[in-house]
């Protein structure tokens, strides 16, 4: 598995112990335009953060042969318990502007049905996928408000987001390399994956993300420069053009 696994075990219990908090002396004014605008749409993503993430543990411990002591079991209860405590962090911030909770939607029933299939390298793929377009996500809706408390909470999120991707990334990458074979068919089908979740995720958030100023196209964009950062850097070495043998001066050179 991976060889960085200590240092990302002690980079999630310092997370755990030391959790990045949004200050409490921000401006927290938000404004009924901007309510209108973000309620539906923050209720979502609040609802996507809050998972159990059984089904992920579950096969975190299938590939670790049930070995509750591997690294890498207590790293993903970490991560679920991060994720968790992103959508408190979102649900204290709607409480506070009165914008209920929801109890599904389009995008979290997709999502909640593929988290069901697979093995890991298949969560992880569906991992990532979400949390690339949260990523774009998050910083649109930081654009659309004036809220300083909303704007911080969107910038603490990314910060945690990020660091989720680059570890799911690099742990893909073993993974991938265990079936070099398919590698390339399932390159393929993580960007369809990840252009079906951007569009779909577009569709249902439109509304923030036209005020961000992103059209459909430049959303998915974003997000698949996201994936090829993250899953193709870097990039295969290319081989050195053969050259025709150069015949030998007289003086040998």
């Amino acid at each position: 598995m991976l060889q960085d696994l200590p240092v990302w075990l002690a980079h999630f219990r310092s997370q755990a112990a030391h959790p990045r908090q949004v200050p409490t002396t921000l401006d927290d004014t938000l404004t009924a335009r901007e309510r209108r605008l973000i309620a539906s749409s923050i209720a979502g993503f609040q609802l996507g953060e809050g998972s159990d993430g059984r089904c992920l543990l579950t096969a975190v411990r299938r590939q670790c042969a049930d070995d509750e002591r591997h690294p890498l079991v207590e790293i993903f209860g970490l991560f679920v318990a991060e994720q968790q405590r992103h959508a408190r962090l979102l649900g204290e911030f709607m409480q506070d502007h009165d914008i209920a909770e929801i109890g599904g939607g389009v995008t979290h029933r997709i999502f909640r049905l593929l988290r069901r299939c697979g093995g890991l390298a298949a969560r992880l793929r569906l991992l990532i996928t979400a949390e690339l377009v949260g990523i774009v996500y998050y910083r649109a809706l930081e654009v659309v408000t004036d809220c300083r408390r909303l704007q911080i909470l969107c910038r603490t999120l990314v910060a945690d987001e990020l660091v989720h991707v680059a570890f799911e990334s690099q742990l893909l990458r073993v993974l991938r390399s265990q079936r070099p074979v398919a590698g390339r068919l399932l390159g393929a089908w993580e960007q369809c994956l990840l252009t079906g979740a951007a569009l779909t995720v577009w569709f249902t958030h439109r509304r923030v993300l036209r005020s961000a100023g992103y059209g459909a196209v430049l959303f998915v964009r974003d997000c698949r420069s996201q994936y090829s950062f993250y899953l193709k850097w870097p990039p295969a070495p290319r081989r050195p053009r053969s050259r025709p043998a150069q015949p030998l001066s007289p003086h040998g050179t």
